[in-house]
């Protein structure tokens, strides 16, 4: 399935911190992007519908989609804190998009909600899940591991073309963390180039140590190695990503290998192939760029809208 040649309509990825749309379709490829995620919104108090409402009526007047054009939203402005809130949709979850749960909001305005497990969710993650099996076709293995990176890594388990299982590592939000307002601050540099060599020390410290256990190695490399913050923050985020798959290496012990789908931007799966490499997972691991999946599964979800 190949979104360039759907029915036209307009990709919304409305996450926390950010806010995508997208001409999708028969129609000249054009994107907004803004900070004016659900967090913003929100915070902004008074009557949040409203805010949600003016928010996306700009962003598609400086998009210059035409007016009869359906828009799909997946992320977060179906949660708490979003436009309104939706009930999730419960595993397990078919990824023919079956089991979606989607509401009109405005007229030819939809929300998709998220996926619950008994102790997980998801909201934004259950729509790239449905991009990459449409992506997939009949390749996708009846067992398989959908892992998207991001703030917060999504494990989703599918089982025959559903999702079974949900779990979820706070993988970005640690990094940020620690390197912003913990006493690792002062000894990394967020922003700095990716270093491969201290990434790798960083994955191959985290199979031997625990992570609460190593974290603090990321200062002592400095003080009494003389190590860069730069090389630094690549040895951080080495460690937690280190430490996210690892359990994936240990929970397949005995078991038949299980094919690893790992659906990201450049940076992110750079650094998760790098990680499963040195793990030794890498026969196990398809590496797919995430940008498309979420307006390929609103097109799966607005072709069930409109059949």
């Amino acid at each position: 399935m190949n979104p360039s040649n759907s029915t036209p309509f307009v990709s919304c990825d409305w996450g926390t911190s950010n806010f995508r749309l997208r001409t999708v379709g028969s129609l000249p490829v054009r994107e907004v992007r803004h900070d004016s995620g659900a967090a913003k919104l929100a915070d902004l108090g008074g009557d949040r519908a409203e805010s949600f409402r003016s928010t996306l009526r700009a962003g598609l007047q400086e998009l210059g989609a035409p007016d009869h054009c359906p828009v799909i939203i997946s992320g977060m402005a179906s949660s708490t804190i979003g436009w309104k809130e939706l009930p999730y949709a419960p595993l397990p979850f078919a990824l023919d998009g079956s089991s979606a749960v989607i509401q009109p909001i405005e007229e030819r305005v939809y929300l998709v909600s998220g996926i619950r497990g008994a102790s997980e969710m998801a909201r934004g993650e259950e729509t790239q899940a449905i991009g990459l099996a449409a992506q997939l076709g009949s390749a996708l293995p009846d067992h398989a591991l959908f892992l998207l990176p991001g703030t917060h890594s999504k494990h989703l388990t599918v089982h025959r073309g559903q999702i079974v299982a949900l779990r979820t590592f706070m993988t970005g939000e640690l990094f940020e963390l620690l390197t912003r307002h913990s006493v690792l601050r002062h000894t990394t540099d967020p922003g700095a180039a990716f270093d491969s060599t201290a990434f790798t020390e960083g994955v191959e410290t985290s199979s031997h140590h625990p992570l609460l256990g190593a974290l603090f190695q990321t200062r002592t490399r400095q003080v009494l190695n003389g190590k860069s913050s730069a090389a630094n923050a690549s040895f951080l985020s080495g460690l937690l990503i280190g430490n996210e798959l690892s359990h994936l290496a240990a929970e397949s012990a005995g078991l038949p290998p299980l094919r690893i789908y790992i659906a990201a931007g450049e940076t992110l799966r750079t650094s998760y192939q790098r990680a499963a490499l040195t793990l030794g997972l890498e026969s196990r691991i398809q590496c797919i760029d995430s940008d498309s999946l979420t307006a390929l599964g609103q097109q799966v979800l607005l072709s069930r809208l409109n059949p």
